[in-house]
């Protein structure tokens, strides 16, 4: 997982400094990355807590902005079916984005020759590093935050590494479809509150994808 390590530890840092700039203590901003591990819900509920909002608008939007996890979670559902209702709610809980796209390039089919325990060892042992990784760009962001220049640009490291993994799984037409519609809806809605954007986002490619297999399924790679 070390190739994916600079864009984890660069989108903690991102967050863990916005967490710290938002008011947060040090030890406040380590327990919240320990107890959330959520970058998006971190900084989309973050101004909500500082802004004193009501409890429930804090959960519902956090609840919005994690909900593009459902369709995550039922993709990767054929790779763990074998095991019980437990179990897989706690496979989807610990579930990332960057963990979510690295499996899928791994593991494109359920039936995969590996087997399912090679899977499952595969997921865990990643979910691991990447967790170690965010860890490591929050307690940088902690104890050296201050000290690094904005003009570096490091919110933009943890996406570009997304990006890195996700281009090369566009390999047929409707990964093509799903993609530019993701990207369009991406543009068109990023002025919605509570970044409402990355669920838009999700179900258009989605709708889109289911759209495109229906349409042409005889050409599904």
């Amino acid at each position: 997982m070390v190739e994916s390590s600079p864009g984890i530890v660069a989108w903690s840092l991102v967050t863990s400094i916005s967490l710290l700039s938002a008011g947060l203590g040090p030890v406040d901003t380590f327990w919240f990355n320990i107890m959330v591990y959520a970058g998006s819900s971190q900084l989309a509920v973050m101004p909500l807590i500082n802004g004193d909002y009501p409890f429930w608008t804090i959960w519902l939007t956090g609840l919005i902005v994690m909900s593009r996890f459902i369709i995550f979670s039922a993709t990767i559902q054929p790779h763990f079916k074998q095991y019980s209702l437990l179990q897989r709610l706690g496979i989807g809980t610990i579930n990332t984005d960057m963990s979510f796209a690295k499996f899928i390039e791994k593991f494109p089919s359920p039936n995969n020759s590996d087997g399912s325990h090679t899977q499952i060892l595969y997921f865990l042992g990643m979910i691991l590093a990447h967790w170690i990784f965010w860890q490591i760009g929050a307690l940088i962001a902690i104890f050296f935050g201050s000290d690094i220049p904005s003009s570096w640009g490091l919110g933009f490291a943890g996406p570009l590494a997304l990006l890195a993994l996700i281009v090369p799984a566009i390999k047929h037409k409707t990964a093509v479809v799903s993609a530019l519609v993701a990207a369009i809806t991406c543009v068109l809605t990023v002025n919605l509150p509570y970044r409402l954007t990355i669920v838009c986002s999700v179900f258009a490619a989605v709708l889109a994808a289911v759209l495109m297999d229906k349409k042409f399924p005889q050409r599904r790679a």
